[in-house]
C-alpha cells in the first residue's frame, strides 16, 4: 500500500515538475498553424439538487487574447433513461440572460446508474450556413452512500514525498464505506470554510482511482490501516488553516474515459521542446460540425472535518 501511495504521488508530481520547468523560460512566440474553428462543449449533470450547466463556445487561436466566442441561441436538453435508448424524463437547459453561451437547468438532481443523452442544436451560427447538431451519451457512475467523517492529519510517511514540506502538510483523509468497484475514479475538490481551495499541494491529487483500495471495504478503516497509514485524497498547506476551520472534501465519481479527458486537458500545453507534441483530446461528442469537449454525469459524496492545531503539535 505504501509503495502504491508513493507511486501515485511521484507520478502526479512528475507532471507538475514538467509544468514548472516549462514556465521558467523566456517567452517564445512560435508560428503554430491554426486549426479550424470548432464548437466546444463543457457540461455536466450530477446527483446534487441544483442548477446544472452546459457552456457552449468556439475554439480560438493559440495567441488569441480576445477570449472565446460564445455560442448563443442554442436548443439544449438532456433525456434521462434507466436503460440505454429508453426515453425518460427530459431536462431542459435555458440560456442565461446576462451570460451568453451559458445554459442552466432549473434545480434538479440526476440519478446514479442512469443514462443521459445530451442534445444540442444551433440554427444560426458563425461556423456553417446549416444548423449545428451535437449530442453525447453518458452514464452516471455509481458511488458510495456518504462520507462518514474527514480526518485532518499530519503527513506520516517516513520515506517522504518530494516537494511536500512534511511539517506544513495537512492530509485530508475521508472515512467511508466503499463499493467493491475498482473502476471508480474520484475527481477530488477541497473546500476551506465554504470556499473552493486551490493551492498547489491540493492539486497533486485531483484524480484519485479506487484501484487497489476498493477491495478493503471501508476507506481508511481498520482492515485498510492494519499495515499502513491513513491515505489522504488531498493535501493542504497548514499556513492556510486556523483552529476551528472547516474543511470539506467532495468526491465526484467519474468514468475512466472522463478521467482520460481531464488528464488530456492538463497535458494540453501546446507544442514545445519540453513537453512534446500536443496530445489528441478525448471527446464523447457526436456532431455534424467536428465539435469537441465532454458532457459528464457524475455522482457526488461529501464530508467535513474540523482543523485542530493540537493534532500537529509534537
Amino acid at each position: 500500500m505504501k509503495e502504491l501511495f508513493k507511486s501515485f504521488f511521484v507520478n502526479s508530481l512528475f507532471v507538475g515538475v514538467g509544468l514548472l520547468a516549462a514556465s521558467c523560460t523566456e517567452d517564445i512566440i512560435m508560428d503554430v498553424p491554426e486549426g479550424k474553428k470548432r464548437p466546444v462543449v463543457e457540461g455536466s449533470i450530477t446527483d446534487e439538487y441544483k442548477c446544472h450547466e452546459v457552456i457552449l463556445s468556439y475554439s480560438s487561436a493559440m495567441y488569441d487574447t480576445l477570449g472565446a466566442e460564445m455560442i448563443s441561441g442554442a436548443n439544449v436538453y438532456v433525456v434521462e433513461s434507466s436503460k440505454y435508448q429508453d426515453a425518460g424524463d427530459t431536462i431542459y437547459f435555458h440560456e442565461r440572460a446576462n451570460k451568453p453561451g451559458h445554459y442552466l437547468t432549473d434545480s434538479v438532481a440526476g440519478k446514479k446508474n442512469r443514462w443521459y443523452h445530451l442534445q444540442i442544436k444551433v440554427e444560426e451560427n458563425t461556423l456553417y450556413q446549416r444548423a449545428l447538431s451535437m449530442e453525447a451519451d453518458t452514464k452516471m457512475s455509481n458511488n458510495a452512500t456518504c462520507i462518514d467523517s474527514v480526518g485532518l492529519l499530519p503527513l506520516r510517511n517516513e520515506e517522504g514525498i518530494p516537494f511536500v514540506d512534511e511539517k506544513a502538510a495537512v492530509c485530508v483523509c475521508p472515512y467511508f464505506q466503499m463499493l467493491h468497484d475498482n473502476s471508480i475514479v474520484y475527481n477530488v475538490e477541497l473546500y476551506l470554510n465554504g470556499r473552493h481551495f486551490k493551492n498547489r499541494p491540493s492539486k497533486l491529487f485531483n484524480l484519485f482511482p479506487m484501484q487497489g483500495y476498493a477491495d478493503y471495504g471501508y476507506f481508511n478503516g481498520p482492515e485498510m490501516l492494519k499495515d499502513n497509514i491513513e491515505v489522504p485524497v488531498g493535501i493542504m498547506n497548514k499556513s492556510y488553516l486556523h483552529e476551528g476551520d472547516v474543511v470539506k472534501v467532495k468526491l465526484y465519481s467519474i468514468s475512466k474515459d472522463y478521467m482520460y479527458f481531464l488528464v488530456g486537458q492538463k497535458l494540453a500545453v501546446g507544442v514545445n521542446p519540453i513537453m512534446g507534441a500536443f496530445p489528441a483530446m478525448f471527446s464523447n461528442l457526436f456532431s455534424n460540425c467536428d465539435a469537441i469537449g465532454w458532457f459528464n454525469a457524475t455522482s457526488v459524496i461529501e464530508g467535513e472535518g474540523i482543523y485542530h492545531e493540537s493534532v500537529f503539535q509534537e
